[in-house]
């Protein structure tokens, strides 16, 4: 009986055996994602990852954990079991739902064997470093809307609108560039070559807005906002900056177009509220190095007397500025907001009180 039983085990036991010396560290991980370039919060990943073992084993399974970036923490770790069967390539799948904004870095993957007696058992992380970009979540705003009521008279717009292609005051001789439906026809047919309506300069602003870093549970709905908002404004034509302070100052300049555009998005992308320094302090000295040929959009989710100070005091100094509240719900305005609000009006400042919800309407009246 002791013989039979010794022959018995002889296999397991020599498999556990080669086991110990069968070198783990030394595979070879492949990471893909369903998408290369970059991703907006809110999106699915699909990761799949090859895995290439080192030499041929009849390996029982392995166990397989991503290692998860600080960043998705709060996202359950993915586990899986693989069963080579003696194939030294192996492949899997895994999704990953409702993607946060941020960087977020994968860099390792934990693998662990074991014999079927669980006699012996190894573990090895090998590194493989990916990242991926994940953009702030935008809406589409409705600036065509706002800006029918801006022709109306019926609302202030925080806007600095280039043209207004409503009225033209004259004609001028065409130039490359000039959209189609500019062409004056009946001044071409006069003078039998193409003139251009010549519109009315409504305003030649620019456009900076300022983003509260201050800590704030709200502070991923102001970064939404701020993404559809600066998305609006490029693409309408309006030379749009931002200045960001917190731990770090960033200052990006006025301009347009569509790579000025992904520059905004990839700090909106990484930044966190993380500043220590009370916003109105950091709007004082910020406002005060802008020409006045500047317009102002401060986007926040709390309005203390300090901000509202300065809002009117750049009011009072003809300059034009917009504050943009944001609030998780209706009726969560402070008594003391709704008498700021009230006092900025009355200064000639547009405030824009907003919810998530109501993001894509913020600017046609009613905000709803």
């Amino acid at each position: 009986m002791s013989w039979f039983l010794f022959y018995s085990f002889l296999p397991f036991g020599l498999y556990a055996f080669v086991l110990i010396f069968y070198p783990l560290h030394s595979i070879k991980v492949k990471r893909t994602f369903n998408q290369k370039v970059y991703y907006y919060a809110g999106e699915k990943l699909r990761v799949t990852v090859q895995i290439d073992l080192p030499r041929f084993f009849p390996l029982i399974y392995i166990l397989a954990e991503e290692k998860l970036p600080p960043s998705l923490a709060k996202m359950t770790p993915f586990r899986t079991v693989l069963m080579p069967l003696g194939r030294r390539m192996c492949t899997y799948v895994y999704e990953m739902d409702e993607l946060p904004r941020g960087e977020h870095i994968f860099s390792a993957i934990h693998f662990k064997i074991t014999d079927l007696l669980g006699m012996v058992a190894k573990e090895a992380i090998v590194s493989t470093e990916d990242s991926i970009l994940v953009y702030p979540r935008y809406v589409e705003m409705n600036a065509r809307k706002m800006g029918q009521q801006l022709d109306d008279g019926s609302v202030v717009s925080p806007l600095p609108l280039h043209r207004d292609t409503a009225m033209a005051i004259g004609a001028r001789e065409y130039t490359q560039g000039d959209r189609f439906s500019w062409i004056h026809w009946k001044a071409s047919a006069r003078k039998n070559e193409l003139m251009t309506k010549d519109f009315e300069e409504r305003q030649s602003e620019d456009l900076m807005v300022f983003l509260d870093r201050t800590p704030t549970a709200l502070f991923e709905e102001v970064v939404t906002f701020t993404a559809s908002f600066v998305r609006m404004t490029v693409k309408a034509g309006v030379k749009t900056g931002l200045v960001s302070v917190g731990r770090d100052r960033i200052v990006i300049q006025a301009q347009n177009g569509e790579t000025h555009l992904q520059r905004l998005f990839y700090h909106l992308a990484k930044v966190a509220c993380d500043s220590q320094e009370s916003f109105a302090r950091i709007m004082y000295r910020e406002t005060m190095q802008w020409p006045l040929s500047f317009s102002f959009c401060c986007i926040t989710s709390q309005l203390y007397k300090e901000t509202a100070s300065i809002m009117a005091d750049l009011a009072s100094k003809n300059r034009r500025g917009t504050v943009v509240l944001i609030k998780k719900a209706e009726g969560q305005l402070s008594k003391e907001e709704r008498e700021w609000i009230e006092v900025l009006r009355k200064k000639g400042v547009t405030v824009k009180v907003t919810m998530p919800q109501h993001f894509a309407n913020a600017f046609v009246e009613g905000g709803k």
